[in-house]
């Protein structure tokens, strides 16, 4: 099954999720079709397993150099922006993953799926550590006021952490305006920074 992800998870990155067939994937995988089609009977259950997988690899990296319990121990206005540098890091060191979340948001509403399908619940449970953070980071500035909390916190989130999130995918992509190949955007990344620590500031 690793063998499985894992392959699928570079072909995706290096062909885009669309023109990929099941039989590229068992070939780069060193597995028959029939193993491939045992384990995952259709392309999208594949593609949303990858995305879990590597997202839930990933995260679990991050929560053991700074576990869950540890959100108390600065002010929120901190885990903000730390919040936001790691996404500027993922960026810089894991420019793969950001690639392949881009590509998977397209391909998943391109195949009608919604938010609340069944088929999902893999990915979502993979994102609890980010999720619980990011409300536990909202509710400890309500206390510290170290942040503006006047708006609702779903729509903060949206507005700042998934702001950096998107245009951290585009720059990974190349998807901006006059970008040029393997040029670093990290400097328009942190003044895009800046910007939105203004705003929740204020």
């Amino acid at each position: 099954r690793k063998a499985i992800i894992n392959a699928a998870f570079q072909i995706f990155v290096e062909k885009k999720i669309e023109p990929v067939s099941m039989g590229e994937i068992a070939e780069a995988a060193g597995v028959g079709r029939a193993t491939l089609f045992r384990y995952y009977p259709n392309k999208l259950e594949l593609v949303i397993a990858v995305c879990a997988a590597k997202w839930k690899e990933y995260l679990d990296a991050l929560d053991a150099r700074r576990p869950l319990e540890s959100i108390g121990d600065i002010p929120a206005i901190d885990r903000f922006t730390f919040t936001l540098d790691s996404y500027i890091d993922m960026y810089r060191h894991h420019k793969d993953l950001l690639q392949y979340n881009d590509n998977f948001n397209y391909y998943v509403s391109h195949m009608g799926v919604t938010r609340d399908n069944e088929h999902l619940t893999e990915f979502y449970n993979a994102l609890y550590s980010i999720n619980t953070r990011l409300h536990m980071m909202y509710e400890k500035a309500k206390a510290d006021h170290s942040f503006r909390t006047d708006i609702p916190e779903q729509e903060f989130i949206r507005v700042t952490i998934h702001t950096m999130v998107a245009a951290c995918e585009y720059y990974a992509d190349g998807f901006v305006w006059g970008s040029e190949e393997n040029r670093d955007y990290t400097p328009e990344l942190l003044i895009l920074k800046e910007m939105i620590l203004n705003y929740v500031r204020n």
